[in-house]
């Protein structure tokens, strides 16, 4: 039995796994530039119609975020429990952030907000459903 389920863990990776890590990989690549242009003074269109001492709370967060997404996106390509949990860590802080996003631009970035949150959900749904994968 236990031959059984390697041999089909390894011959049957999940394309929900790939699909969630490669969108964490570009969150985590699109916020770390966005941040990276910010300071070394490019100009970047401002994403929410907000203050600039919200964007200066902003910073930080998300650099934690990039690298969360980065590590959880490495990890679910390798099928590693750190994967997993840097994943689902990462996802919750962006679960987080786009509530906090939400709450300041009400239905104005529903558009943007909308499918971010759609996805997150899922996500973290579909990883948890997968988490024998990641023993």
């Amino acid at each position: 039995m236990i031959e059984k389920i390697d041999r089909e863990r390894i011959e049957r990776f999940p394309l929900g796994v790939v699909i969630i890590a490669v969108v964490l990989f570009f969150v985590a690549l699109g916020t770390a530039s966005y941040w990276v242009l910010r300071w070394i003074g490019k100009p970047v269109a401002e994403t929410l119609p907000v203050g600039p001492e919200i964007y200066r709370a902003f910073v930080y967060p998300d650099i934690v975020l990039s690298g969360l997404l980065v590590l959880g996106a490495i990890g679910l390509l390798k099928l590693k429990k750190f994967g997993f949990v840097a994943a689902l860590l990462a996802l919750g802080m962006w679960f987080s952030d786009l509530l906090l996003i939400f709450g300041l631009t009400k239905w104005d970035r529903i558009s943007f907000v909308g499918p971010c949150l759609l996805f997150v959900i899922f996500s973290i749904g579909y990883l948890w459903l997968k988490k024998h994968l990641f023993q």
